[in-house]
């Protein structure tokens, strides 16, 4: 992908010359000379864009453009590589080694300067080839306010048109009929939306109320019994824990899973079954206790869903011309008519798409952000040229990359890493495309925001489907459509973006020397094999497991990728770091997702340019003084109770980055680095720790001005809060999440005036009530709280004053045993409240709750957990 590249070169050569000039021996003339023929390609791309599948000319220059800007990229890094062994070297030998990366530079710089000649002719014949001059950095992105986006996203994607009907007839069939185990089937093409439907009706209140056990789980064609039969465990016990499960044999799931669901009335839903020996492997898991338990399946294949059941499956049919029209309206226009003089083109584009909802959703993206005529009539024409009779779905969704900003380009393309049917999560989505130089220093953004528009951006193009949401709203996994997967793997092989491998002899592409490696249950092996080559490799991330341990072998072999950018071993068994991987020296991102590792390697201390380093999975109780080398870190994730040490002086001279810390222990290292103000820059902190040492952090917690999340675990006395005074904890505080504090109710007054705070969690044992005094809020406390969940806590009786919370939009109250009393009347009133949510309530709150559904009737959307009739 040259627009990637390009924009990684241009920053990092610029940095070159302002940040080490002291070791450009011999290569500053070589490295400016690179900055200003990178600076006239990176016009060149900005200004073709949208261009470059018209002109052959304009096509065939893209891939030259392409090849050179990977060697570039790969000497450059090389040089950036021999530049942090050169600060260790004596005189002569840096002076030795910079004469053979001059040779180097000139070399490439010769092949750059022909490329440009190529583009001087272009632009001198720029009429010809409808090339325009483009002002600005090309970096903003049309884009409405992202509350408003996302407020029209939900409601489009909660509106399942067409389908109305269906979904009525299939949840009756779940909720009613039979009391033996029975089945519903949803068949039809890709893209024609069965997965809609399905969770649809999977998350419609009255399903929820009716099966008390509920679990959704991804099959896909290359599906892992193993995997699936863990996805349902887990939907089912969510308190189980992975890594005990996974050691377990295929037949012990199974037996585990049957034991679950006995005497339970339960829904389970297999998404995206190919194969009919797939049902065989797992039925026997199923139990029938003749109480109504369903199972229900999507499928491209009547073979899958007549071998699951003998009852005929609901095929569904592809949208009419009039219900085509109108979910492309809602995607368009909204709540908005469609202006007169794109009517016609509005009914063209949708009868293109022959009814497929994913066709018609992709196009939609495409055509919302500019609904000129002018615009319209240009997309119609290229749409009717693109498809073929036989090709039209994944010709429209091709359509939809091509139109594409650059920038979004390689993060649409990364999803071709990830396995079908994979949920991605947000934040480490972010990251890793921060690490892999995907998104720009933007004005006075962060690149966390830039990155968030980007996604937000891919989401309202539908492209991306959003998965789990955050309790503000925002996105907390995102998943892809298989056919957008299949593009994605497609244009990532043309590109030489990304090659994936399930065996070591196996890959996607034909390129030999690919930039970024998806390895699925096969890391370690792939690793190690002959067929390895990973000298030009800037990524590598594995899936699944290799059921082996990553030995010194495998770290030998991984220290020849010098260039890498990204490590993720995902569930890969590593109790051992060893001294060879120093050699990583230009690594960003980090991953270890696995609880073999106990200690802090020291390899890790000499990785300085990392931005990321996820060993929330480990066993760590500290971590070293070196880990203050690692100035450039932005995300530190530990696990439990993590010690800190305490600073060496030299530290404060150049400080962190760091925007994430979590978790770790209140102790004093920590309290140094918040007095010093090394943590201001932290947006979220997370502490776990004992009573006898919060104060040390507590009282310096306002230097952390920027702090958005708080989450603090484990016991404390108070005394710490009621000993202090609202200005304590930082103005720019957005959520607080309390778990086992086992505080005084009266001791949260302290967060009442917090003037930003939105969001409060008071999780297992957070607050207990004094005897004989009710639970209170405040007349005027939490001004601007929009979600509050209260989660088994012990009180009894919880009250809201007048002008209490006076924003709220949610509240969850879930296993709260003892609670039988609240304010109904003051809650009836709070006129922003839209979801509430009684989980597992007190029998003795069933009256209230009551009361409260028939003071709101249908203001508000409240679910009830087990029902009150059960």
């Amino acid at each position: 992908m040259a627009d990637s590249i390009i924009q990684y070169l241009a920053g990092t050569l610029t940095q070159l010359l302002q940040q080490e000039a002291k070791v450009l021996f011999g290569v500053e003339d070589q490295v400016r000379s690179l900055a200003a023929e990178v600076d006239i390609i990176n016009s060149f791309l900005r200004d073709s864009e949208g261009k470059r599948d018209q002109q052959e000319i304009v096509r065939a220059l893209m891939h030259q453009i392409r090849d050179v800007a990977q060697e570039a990229e790969d000497v450059i890094d090389d040089f950036r590589h021999a530049v942090e062994k050169q600060k260790r070297r004596n005189v002569v030998g840096k002076f030795l080694h910079s004469i053979d990366h001059a040779a180097k530079l000139h070399n490439v710089a010769k092949k750059i300067e022909a490329i440009n000649a190529s583009i001087t002719e272009i632009y001198k014949n720029k009429q010809v080839y409808g090339i325009e001059m483009k002002g600005g950095s090309g970096n903003d992105l049309h884009r409405e306010s992202s509350s408003v986006v996302r407020s029209r996203r939900r409601e489009v994607e909660e509106d399942v048109v067409g389908f109305e009907d269906v979904a009525h007839t299939l949840m009756m069939k779940l909720i009613s009929g039979t009391m033996h185990l029975d089945f519903v089937s949803i068949v039809g093409m890709g893209g024609i939306g069965k997965t809609t439907l399905a969770r649809k009706i999977y998350n419609d209140p009255t399903v929820n109320d009716h099966f008390r056990c509920r679990a959704w789980v991804f099959v896909s064609e290359e599906y892992d019994t193993h995997e699936v039969l863990i996805g349902i465990i887990r939907s089912v016990r969510a308190a189980a824990d992975l890594e005990s499960l996974e050691k377990k044999k295929d037949q012990e799931l199974k037996d585990m899973l049957s034991k679950y669901l006995k005497g339970q009335r339960y829904l389970v839903v297999m998404d995206d079954i190919w194969k009919p020996g797939m049902w065989d492997e797992v039925k026997a898991c199923f139990p029938d206790s003749a109480n109504q338990s369903r199972i229900m399946i999507t499928s491209r294949n009547k073979d899958v869903a007549v071998a699951v059941s003998p009852t005929s499956p609901h095929f569904l049919r592809p949208l009419t011309d009039e219900e085509g029209w109108k979910l492309f309206s809602k995607k368009v226009f909204w709540r908005e008519a469609c202006p007169r003089d794109l009517e016609n083109l509005r009914r063209k584009f949708v009868s293109k798409c022959k009814g497929l909802p994913l066709s018609i959703v992709v196009l939609a993206g495409v055509l919302a952000s500019d609904r000129s005529y002018r615009t319209w009539s240009k997309k119609i024409a290229h749409v009717s040229s693109c498809i073929t009779k036989d090709k039209t779905c994944m010709d429209i969704l091709a359509l939809s990359y091509h139109d594409l900003p650059r920038q979004l380009r390689p993060c649409f393309l990364y999803f071709a890493a990830f396995p079908e049917d994979y949920e991605v999560p947000v934040r480490q989505l972010i990251r890793l495309w921060i690490a892999e130089g995907f998104i720009p220093q933007i004005r006075e953004q962060t690149m966390e925001d830039v990155a968030e528009d980007y996604l937000e951006n891919l989401t309202d193009r539908s492209l991306l489907q959003a998965g789990k949401t955050r309790t503000d709203g925002g996105i907390k996994t995102c998943r892809i459509h298989d056919l957008l997967r299949d593009l994605c793997i497609s244009e990532a092989q043309r590109d030489n973006f990304l090659d994936t491998r399930f065996e070591i002899g196996s890959s996607s592409s034909s390129h030999s020397h690919p930039r970024r490696l998806s390895l699925h249950g096969c890391g370690p092996r792939f690793i190690s094999s002959k067929a390895s080559d990973i000298t030009h490799v800037r990524s590598i991330q594995c899936f699944g497991r290799d059921n082996r341990q990553v030995s010194k072998t495998h770290w030998k072999a991984l220290s020849k990728g010098k260039l890498l950018r990204v490590l993720d071993f995902g569930s890969d068994i590593i109790d051992q770091v060893p001294d060879v991987a120093e050699e990583l020296i230009l690594l960003r991102y980090l991953r270890f997702d696995h609880r073999s590792l106990n200690f802090f390697p020291n390899a890790i201390r000499n990785l300085w340019h990392l931005h990321t380093l996820d060993m929330r999975a480990s066993r760590l109780t500290s971590v070293p003084v070196e880990i203050y080398k690692l100035h450039e870190l932005r995300h530190l994730y530990l696990s439990g109770s993590v010690k800190l040490p305490e600073p060496p002086a030299k530290f404060f001279e150049i400080g962190w980055k760091l925007q994430i810390l979590s978790t770790i222990a209140p102790d004093d290292g920590a309290a140094t680095l918040a007095e010093k103000g090394m943590l201001r820059s932290v947006t979220r902190l997370g502490i776990c720790g004992n009573s006898s040492s919060f104060y040390l952090i507590f009282y310096h917690i306002d230097q952390l001005s920027n702090l958005e999340s708080l989450k603090i675990v484990s016991k404390f006395d108070g005394g710490i809060l009621t000993e202090m005074v609202p200005q304590s904890f930082p103005v720019s505080l957005t959520k607080i999440t309390l778990r086992g504090t086992e505080l005084l109710f009266s001791d949260i007054e302290i967060l009442e005036r917090l003037p930003q705070l939105r969001i409060l969690k008071l999780l297992k044992d957070s607050v207990k009530q004094v005897p004989g005094k009710p639970c209170t809020f405040n007349g005027g406390s939490f001004p601007e709280l929009r979600v509050l969940c209260m989660v088994e806590l012990g009180i009894k009786s919880w009250y809201i004053e007048n002008n209490a919370m006076p924003h709220l939009q949610r509240l969850v109250i879930r296993d709260c045993k003892s609670l039988t009393c609240i304010s109904c009347e003051e809650l009836s009133t709070l006129s922003d409240l839209k979801h509430v949510d009684f989980m597992w309530p007190a029998a003795g709150l069933c009256h209230a709750i009551k009361l409260l559904q028939s003071m709101v009737r249908d203001r508000w959307r409240m679910t009830v957990y087990p029902s009150l009739e059960t």
